[in-house]
């Protein structure tokens, strides 16, 4: 059997947020077009070598869902914002929660 594609809806899904981002999903899950995929509500302020600030992975359809998000969320992807940008996927912040946060391999895995 070959790759079928099937057509998809969205659907509601439980799932286990960290209480300290939890509201910044729920409010994610609002927008249309947005899917958040993953969540943390970081670890800044809790020790260790390589701290984080809060993120939610998002991705999305539209260029202007983009828009939205950036103006209001900080906004960090691996490889640059060109690269959200083309593939439609990034991690957002609340505004100023990532001080001089950068994503680097080193601090991410």
């Amino acid at each position: 059997m070959g790759n079928v594609i099937h057509e998809t809806v969205p659907v509601l899904v439980w799932a286990d947020i960290d209480k300290g981002i939890a509201d910044m999903v729920r409010y994610l899950n609002t927008i249309p077009g947005i899917r958040t995929d993953a969540s943390c509500q970081g670890t800044i302020g809790e020790g260790g070598p390589y701290p984080y600030p809060p993120e939610v992975t998002v991705h999305w359809k539209s260029a202007d869902t983009f828009k939205r998000l950036s103006e209001e969320f900080d906004v960090s992807a691996l490889n640059g914002i060109d690269s959200a940008i083309e593939h439609q996927w990034c991690m957002l912040h609340p505004k100023g929660s990532r001080g001089n946060w950068e994503w680097t391999e080193t601090a991410n895995g």
